[in-house]
């Protein structure tokens, strides 16, 4: 009696240590992706909106392991707060190890924390990736689920006649669990239970090949593994297959048995201390290890952008300067929309061929979800919804692209589209407070001319039609630009253009533009080319009353002097030239 006392308080006295070793990893994990990679959530919930709706759910559930993405879908729209976004994430890690130490416990009778702090840290690191969609680790933790009720509850043939059903309902993550069951199996009894492995096996390939040839007509291999794909999994790919591979190979792994060394023996009375400091390491290594302060400030640039934040943004990307060419078009477009893109334009790097302005059409997320909002910031209100929608099409709908929807159908005055996308934004977790803005500007549209945005967008509205050219936005810029009404943003992009290719004839003859668009004083770097610009011979009649700055002339003859004094050498003038002028036209004309 006394030796069963004492392996019942030794079992408690171990249980307790595993679940404090297991909650210091959480208590790691949750402050790494609430503070620290909370990118990673912020990114997952730009991919795609759950609406709360039947509808949604029917067009989501449609085929094998779609069910998977439906929860997964759930789970990442609380993504948009950072703290939550950290406690789920997490928390689909700790239920994950917490599986793991059971089966282990089951299936050896020891309890198990050393290797679930590892499997731990390969879930961590894996979701480090902001690539790698939830879904991922969720569709493990879901195999590890069944896999321990099968171990302790369900018993006999029923794991068998439940897993078609499973296969259904978390697609291609269900081969995990069928393997993980069949190795358990076969290091049971190979001989008596082989026909389980068969049938469970089996009757799920005849199931996929019904379903696909004469139901859902997809093809076979797709259906096996849906929802499982590169796209979805990150980079570097070869991590998740072995973690794949390590968690099918669970039952082996938990009857290796590690003796401790006798000389360590003596701390057993601090092994809790040690396993929590442990855990915190694993998880702090791990994390410093995925952790990319790149992506840090990629992602708070474009949250700022998003948040309309332009000021801000600017502020952002002068204090953490950037050569990513996608956070510099954000704030090319935030520089636009604050007035100061050809005062500031070459405080950046800019790029020669005018991608740091617009992108090119790319079939694919990353310039395809972006491109839109050039077109909105210059008035082509058709062209950026067109952006928007084929991105929709393609990949799903996503918050941006709906928001970009609903705005650009209540510019146009179409309300009964900007009504519909309003109202599935209105059935959104973190869309719901702007979704009513935009529906109480549709029950009284008299009040859109005043919004700050939606009416000043629709004063700049380009009202001419053209057929749009996807590979070069830059004629956009040029059709636009024939337009009876054009608007300054419009203008201050072409000329930005035209001044990163050098075009002075053309710089030359949009001068007569600015009085006409009201400025009141030529921005500073067309100054800077205007005055190239009549060293060549052309003429800057078209300024009309305006004026290039005398501080302006002076600065230029600085650079000129600054250059001959080095011999008119390119190469031994450019440090010079880049301390006192870099952020101007003339270093960008002399060294781009």
């Amino acid at each position: 009696m006394k030796r069963d006392e004492l392996n019942h308080a030794g079992a408690k006295e171990n249980g307790k240590k595993s679940i404090l070793t297991l909650i210091a990893f959480f208590a790691a994990s949750f402050v790494f992706f609430a503070f620290f990679a909370w990118y990673v959530g912020f990114y997952q919930e730009k991919q795609s909106l759950f609406i709360f709706t039947a509808d949604y759910f029917h067009e989501t559930v449609r085929q094998p392991g779609s069910l998977l993405v439906y929860l997964s879908r759930f789970v990442t729209t609380f993504f948009h707060f950072p703290l939550l976004s950290g406690l789920l994430i997490s928390l689909i890690i700790f239920l994950s190890i917490w599986m793991i130490s059971g089966i282990i416990t089951l299936l050896s009778g020891r309890t198990g924390i050393l290797v679930p702090l590892l499997f731990g840290s390969a879930f961590l690191l894996l979701q480090g990736n902001y690539q790698y969609l939830i879904q991922n680790n969720l569709g493990i933790l879901l195999q590890l689920i069944l896999f321990y009720l099968s171990l302790r509850y369900l018993r006999g043939w029923l794991p068998v006649a439940l897993f078609p059903f499973w296969y259904l309902a978390t697609g291609g993550f269900a081969w995990m669990f069928a393997m993980m069951y069949s190795l358990h199996l076969g290091m049971l009894s190979l001989r008596k239970e082989w026909p389980k492995i068969i049938i469970m096996t089996g009757f799920t390939f005849i199931l996929i090949y019904f379903l696909s040839e004469f139901v859902m007509f997809r093809n076979f291999r797709d259906m096996l593994v849906y929802p499982l794909s590169p796209e979805g999994t990150g980079s570097p790919l070869i991590l998740f297959p072995f973690v794949a591979a390590a968690v099918i190979l669970l039952p082996a792994i938990a009857r290796i048995r590690i003796r401790i060394p006798l000389m360590f023996r003596r701390f057993e009375h601090y092994s809790t201390i040690i396993f929590v400091v442990l855990a915190f390491l694993l998880a702090g290594i791990t994390s410093a290890l995925r952790y990319s302060n790149m992506y840090s400030e990629y992602f708070t640039a474009e949250k700022l952008f998003y948040d309309g934040k332009y000021r801000e943004l600017i502020r952002f990307v002068d204090r953490h300067p950037s050569s990513n060419r996608l956070t510099i078009y954000l704030n090319n477009i935030a520089l636009c929309e604050t007035g100061q893109l050809n005062d500031r334009l070459f405080d950046y790097p800019q790029s020669p061929d005018g991608q740091s302005l617009f992108l090119k059409w790319e079939m694919y997320g990353e310039v395809l979800r972006r491109g839109a909002y050039f077109y909105y910031c210059t008035g082509m209100i058709n062209e950026a919804e067109r952006w928007a929608f084929e991105n929709m099409v393609m990949k799903g709908i996503a918050p941006e692209d709906l928001r970009i929807l609903v705005k650009s159908e209540i510019i146009n005055g179409n309300y009964r589209m900007a009504s519909k996308y309003a109202s599935m934004l209105s059935r959104t977790f973190a869309y719901r407070k702007e979704a009513k803005e935009y529906l109480g500007l549709l029950a009284d549209t008299t009040l859109i001319n005043s919004h700050p945005e939606l009416g000043a967008k629709r004063r700049e509205k380009i009202s001419r039609d053209f057929f749009s050219i996807t590979d070069n936005p830059y004629l956009n810029i040029e059709m636009a630009f024939a337009s009876e009404i054009i608007n300054r943003k419009l203008f201050d992009y072409r000329t930005a253009y035209l001044m990163l290719t050098e075009n002075y004839e053309g710089i030359v003859e949009g001068l007569p533009h600015f009085e006409r668009l009201g400025f009141t004083k030529v921005p500073v770097h067309l100054q800077e080319a205007a005055l190239v610009s009549r060293m060549s011979g052309l003429s800057l009649s078209g300024l009309g009353s305006l004026m290039i700055d005398p501080p302006t002339e002076a600065r230029f003859t600085q650079f000129l002097q600054t250059f001959n004094s080095y011999g008119n050498n390119l190469k031994t003038a450019q440090p010079a030239l880049k301390k006192n002028f870099g952020n101007t036209f003339w270093y960008y004309a002399f060294y781009h």
